[in-house]
C-alpha cells in the first residue's frame, strides 16, 4: 500500500512563525518532558517546544504569528519568563 504524498506549500501559503525566548524560574531541576507537559495544557494550538536547557531553564517554542501576545501572556502566566520574540533561530540563540 502506497502513502499518499503531501503537496509541498508554497513559502506564501505557509504559517508565518515566531520564536519566543523563555525561562524558566520555579525550580532548577526540571525537565525537557515536563515543559512539553506544561505547554500541552495551554491548549493554544500550533505551539510547540523546539528546544529546552535545563541547567539554565531557558528554552524556545514556536508559534504562530498572529498569537504571539496570546502565547506570551499564557506563558507568563503558568510561570515561564518570556524574554524575547524573534523570526529566526539565530537571533534567539545570540541570546542565550
Amino acid at each position: 500500500m502506497k502513502k499518499a504524498v503531501k503537496p509541498r506549500l508554497k513559502p506564501s501559503h505557509r504559517m508565518k512563525k515566531r520564536y519566543i525566548l523563555f525561562q524558566y524560574t520555579a525550580s532548577k531541576n526540571v525537565s525537557f518532558y515536563a515543559i512539553k507537559t506544561l505547554l500541552h495544557k495551554l491548549a493554544i494550538k500550533p505551539l510547540s517546544l523546539i528546544e529546552f536547557h535545563p541547567r539554565s531553564g531557558m528554552g524556545i517554542v514556536r508559534c504562530e504569528r498572529s498569537r504571539v501576545a496570546m502565547v506570551r501572556k499564557a506563558l507568563n502566566e503558568i510561570g515561564l519568563l518570556t524574554l524575547k520574540t524573534s523570526g529566526s533561530l539565530k537571533k534567539l540563540r545570540e541570546k542565550q
